[in-house]
């Protein structure tokens, strides 16, 4: 009978945690994608989330020199699953986006992700 209350006791605790772990939002996609070599002149940055939650924060900075590249576009103010800002036309370079948000049931969720701006092969000078 005890063994039998210690594995509900478990397979209980197991379900309460897989439940929480799969309420919170997590972002599923950006444009750039992580890793991704883009053309010169990128622009605009995406991002999207499993679940709709309210950006507080996005930091874009170029990794090579630690610049920081101003967002040009206000945040969203409400809870939403994709988001895009706006910044001046990225150079060539390693960039870093990091985000924090919040989820509606008020936990502070933060990521990152990378890329890279490289001319390309149209733009380089002919020989």
């Amino acid at each position: 009978m005890h063994a039998n209350r210690s594995v509900a006791f478990a397979a209980i605790l197991v379900v309460a945690c897989v439940t929480a772990a799969l309420a919170h939002a997590v972002m599923n996609a950006s444009v750039p994608k992580d890793g991704e070599t883009v053309a010169l002149g990128l622009s605009e940055i995406q991002l999207q989330f499993s679940k709709p939650l309210r950006l507080t924060l996005i930091h874009v900075r170029r990794v090579d020199d630690q610049i920081e590249i101003p967002v040009s576009s206000e945040l969203p103010t409400s809870f939403v699953d994709s988001a895009k800002v706006a910044v001046d036309a990225l150079q060539a370079g390693s960039y870093e986006v990091s985000w924090t948000a919040v989820s509606n049931d008020g936990h502070v969720m933060k990521g990152s992700f990378a890329f890279s701006v490289k001319e390309t092969q149209d733009t380089q000078p002919a020989q």
